[in-house]
C-alpha cells in the first residue's frame, strides 16, 4: 500500500513515524516541503504538555500522551522533555474536576493534585484567581520542543526508508491528486493524508475549508527576559492566559486571539494584542518587565470546529484524509492522536469498503 502524507509539522512526522511503526510494508512518503525551515505552529508552539484537560476525550488523548512520553526515554530526549511541573487554574462551576482527575490518576499515579486557589504556598507567584477557583497541579507536566520532535521524527523514517519529499505542494483534490507548486501531478497513491496545520485549508482544492470545518487563527506569544521562580507551566482559565519558563531563565506567555480567517504567511505581531495580554499577564503575575523589555512574535494553527486532532474523511469515497485542526496546542496530543489515526487508516484500507470503521468526521 502506498500512502502521501503531506506536512512536515509535528503531526506529519509523526502520522508517518505511526504508520511505519504499524507496517514496516508500507511505501509511504513524506511531503515536508518548506513550510517545516519557517515560522509553523509546531516551530513557534510552546509544547506545554499536561494530562488534565476539561474536556474528557482530550483528557483521555493528553494523558494517554503523557504517559508515553514520560516512560520512554527515546521519545524524551527527541523531544527535549522538561518536567517543570504544570497548574491549571479554573473555576470548576460546570466541569467535573474529580472525574477528570481520576482519568489523569489511572494512567499516571501520583502525578496529579487538586487544591484550591487560596491553599497554594505564599511563595507561587500566581495573585488575584478569583474565589473558588481551583489549581490542578501535575508533578510530572511541562513542556517540551516540537520542533526538535519534529526533526527527529523525521529522521527517523528517513532512517525507516520513507521517502522524504521537500518538493512543495500546491494542493490535494478530492480524487487524490497531489499537486506541486511545479504544476506536476502525483497520482498513484491509496491515500493521502492532509497534515499541514494552517495550511490545510489552502491545500484543499475544490473544497471549501469552511464546509470541511477548518479555519485558520492566529497564536501570539510574548517572550519576557526574566520568568517568576517556581512557576512552571501553567494555563489559567479565568483569563485564558498560559505560559511556561524558557532554558534562558525568560518566560514564554501567550493569550487567546480572535484573529481567524488568517494567511499563515504573513501573520505579523499585532501590538495591541501583546500590550493586553501584558495587562492581563500583570494581574496574575509578579513581573517587574516593561513592555520595552518582551519581544512578541505569533504564528497561525488550524483548528476544526470538533476540537481535537483527529483523523478525518475529506468527503464520501475520496481518498484524501486530513490530520490538522485540532484545538490549538496539539502537542499535548500528538503521540496519542497520531497512533489512534495511523491505526484508523490502517484499518479503512486494510477492510472491505461495505463496512470499514469510520474515521472521525
Amino acid at each position: 500500500m502506498s500512502i502521501a502524507v503531506i506536512g512536515g509539522g509535528i503531526a506529519g512526522a509523526a502520522l508517518a513515524w505511526r504508520l511505519r511503526q504499524l507496517d514496516p510494508t508500507l511505501e509511504i512518503t513524506l511531503f515536508v516541503g518548506h513550510h517545516h525551515v519557517r515560522g509553523d505552529a509546531t516551530g513557534a508552539s510552546g509544547g506545554m504538555v499536561r494530562g488534565f484537560e476539561t474536556d474528557a476525550e482530550l483528557c483521555g488523548a493528553a494523558t494517554e500522551s503523557m504517559a508515553e512520553l514520560v516512560a520512554s526515554p527515546v521519545l524524551r530526549d527527541w523531544a527535549d522533555y522538561r518536567e517543570v511541573g504544570s497548574h491549571y487554574f479554573l473555576e470548576p462551576a460546570d466541569v467535573d474536576v474529580a472525574a477528570l482527575a481520576s482519568i489523569v490518576e489511572a494512567r499516571l499515579p501520583g502525578s496529579l493534585t487538586i487544591s484550591a486557589a487560596e491553599d497554594l504556598p505564599r511563595s507561587f507567584p500566581m495573585r488575584g484567581l478569583p474565589q473558588g477557583a481551583v489549581a490542578v497541579t501535575e508533578r510530572r507536566g511541562g513542556y517540551f520542543s516540537p520542533h526538535r520532535l519534529r526533526t527527529s521524527l523525521v529522521g527517523e523514517v528517513l532512517r525507516s526508508r520513507v521517502v522524504v519529499s521537500h518538493d512543495p505542494v500546491a494542493g490535494v483534490r478530492p480524487d487524490g491528486v497531489i499537486q506541486s507548486a511545479e504544476r506536476v501531478q502525483a497520482q498513484g497513491f491509496q491515500a493521502v493524508v492532509i497534515a499541514a496545520g494552517a495550511w490545510t485549508p489552502h491545500l484543499l482544492l475544490d473544497q471549501d475549508p469552511a464546509v470541511a470545518g477548518f479555519r485558520t487563527k492566529a497564536i501570539q506569544y510574548v517572550r519576557c527576559p526574566l520568568a517568576p521562580p517556581g512557576l512552571g507551566a501553567f494555563t489559567d482559565e479565568t483569563t485564558g492566559l498560559y505560559g511556561r519558563p524558557l532554558s534562558d531563565g525568560g518566560l514564554l506567555l501567550g493569550i487567546p486571539t480572535d484573529r481567524w480567517g488568517v494567511d499563515p504567511d504573513a501573520v505579523g505581531v499585532d501590538p495591541a494584542l501583546v500590550a493586553t495580554l501584558l495587562e492581563v499577564a500583570a494581574t496574575r503575575l509578579h513581573l517587574s518587565q516593561q513592555p520595552s523589555d518582551v519581544a512578541g512574535f505569533s504564528s497561525a494553527d488550524c483548528f476544526h470546529r470538533q476540537p481535537g486532532l483527529a483523523l478525518r474523511d475529506l468527503e464520501s469515497g475520496s481518498p484524501v484524509y486530513t490530520f490538522s485542526g485540532g484545538s490549538g496546542g496539539a502537542a499535548k496530543t500528538i503521540l496519542a492522536a497520531s497512533r489512534t489515526a495511523a491505526s484508523q487508516l490502517l484499518d479503512r484500507l486494510t477492510t472491505d469498503h461495505s463496512g470499514p470503521p469510520q474515521a472521525d468526521r
